[in-house]
């Protein structure tokens, strides 16, 4: 009986066990890599992206500290002012009432930052009263739950309208008030006028004006994810 030869087979089962195991340990090295230059690659622009981004708020920076040294200089120029802007004298005590006064005063402080009814209605019949009205009327609705007093990123100015008004004056005092009006560091705009004489030459008077509040601007400090 012949015996059968095995040794080659054997030979030839383990050449081939040999070669899947290195074309298996060959797959994994291979998606090892793969995977390992793909999170390499992603780390990298990842990276790049931190150094911009550095790189634009460091640039942004600079920009911003020129502007402010740029910004410091026109205000001395702008609050050294004699006259100042609406032809008062600027070298007075910051008590003075307009048109004398600072610029910082006159007109950087024109706009209120709040909604403040009670004390707009108070200025207004200081003003009527100053101006030789005779009795003086004020009309409109304190509206405070209307209006936001909160900073804001981009404040704009605010309209407060239709405020109507009314009294007895000469017409010199007429004059006055109305030029007063227009002097104002408060802008007010007056939308509608009328004006009546009777035979001692006294004028009634009816306006309605609007005038303006702005929000103060609140600095927000921002903070940037980097995906």
């Amino acid at each position: 009986m012949r015996v059968p030869n095995t040794s080659k087979h054997l030979k030839v089962d383990k050449a081939s066990s040999r070669s899947l195991a290195i074309v298996a340990v060959s797959a994994v090295i291979v998606v090892f890599c793969a995977f390992s230059i793909k999170a390499l690659l992603a780390q990298g622009a990842y990276q790049r992206r931190v150094v911009n981004a550095k790189h634009d708020t460091v640039k942004q920076l600079q920009n911003n500290i020129s502007a402010a040294k740029d910004l410091s200089k026109q205000y001395d120029v702008f609050e050294a002012s004699n006259p100042n802007a609406i032809g008062g004298k600027s070298d007075v005590p910051d008590n003075v009432p307009p048109p004398d006064g600072r610029n910082s005063r006159i007109i950087l402080d024109a706009l209120p930052v709040q909604y403040d009814f009670p004390a707009l209605i108070s200025s207004l019949t200081k003003l009527l009263t100053m101006d030789g009205i005779a009795n003086p009327s004020l009309g409109g609705t304190d509206q405070s739950a209307s209006f936001s007093n909160e900073p804001q990123a981009d404040p704009q100015p605010i309209v407060i309208s239709q405020i109507p008004i009314s009294g007895t004056s000469s017409y010199g005092g007429v004059q006055t008030l109305i030029g007063d009006l227009e002097r104002s560091i408060r802008p007010y705009d007056v939308t509608s006028l009328q004006i009546s004489f009777n035979d001692d030459n006294l004028a009634s008077l009816t306006l309605s004006l609007d005038t303006f509040y702005q929000p103060a601007k609140a600095i927000i400090i921002e903070s940037k994810e980097i995906k």
